[in-house]
């Protein structure tokens, strides 16, 4: 595994943003003459957008596959990896494939190949950073800066993991935001 960078900038990110950048998500798809018969999320970060994008599209199919491509604390792993997957008979549907945010572009990239019996796939995210090598057909806002971005969901996760990544785990608590805010 390597890490993005030595130092780098956070942002979380509020359930707010999260259900306005779904909102605008579901815009942009709807504006183009593309429909769709399920979306799959790739669990476990697209889950929320990908509900919302169900909501706000009409979409009644949900499906998963679960693609570990980072563990905790913007450790990035050599190659993603599929862990499971729920994808139900996606043979002739059309697809729309959600994550929370296109990083790297290797989560959306093995979920895509995994999808191509489908009749069509397009892929849509909320947040996608522009050193992606994977564009998402669809995006929220592209983040220019690369930042680690933290979710309502992932949030006691990457904490736990820079935590311990620092040896900070037993340290108690006013030592342990001192190191969380260098």
């Amino acid at each position: 595994m390597k890490n993005h960078q030595k130092k780098f900038t956070v942002r979380l990110v509020s359930f707010q943003e999260v259900y306005e950048s779904s909102l605008k998500l579901a815009e942009k798809i709807s504006a183009s003459s593309l429909r769709f018969d399920a979306v799959v999320s790739i669990a476990r970060g697209g889950f929320p957008p990908a509900r919302y994008l169900c909501d706000f599209l009409n979409i009644e199919h949900l499906y998963s596959v679960q693609i570990k491509h980072y563990s905790s604390g913007a450790r990035q792993k050599n190659e993603a990896e599929i862990l499971n997957k729920n994808l139900g008979d996606i043979e002739n549907r059309k697809i729309l494939l959600a994550d929370d945010v296109n990083d790297s572009g290797e989560s959306l990239k093995t979920a895509s190949e995994l999808l191509t019996p489908a009749a069509q796939l397009k892929t849509a995210v909320l947040h996608e950073k522009t050193t992606t090598e994977f564009k998402a057909d669809f995006s929220g806002e592209s983040i220019g800066e690369w930042k680690w971005l933290i979710y309502p969901w992932a949030r006691t996760e990457d904490i736990l993991e820079f935590l311990n990544e620092g040896k900070m785990l037993n340290k108690g608590i006013k030592p342990a935001i001192d190191f969380l805010k260098k």
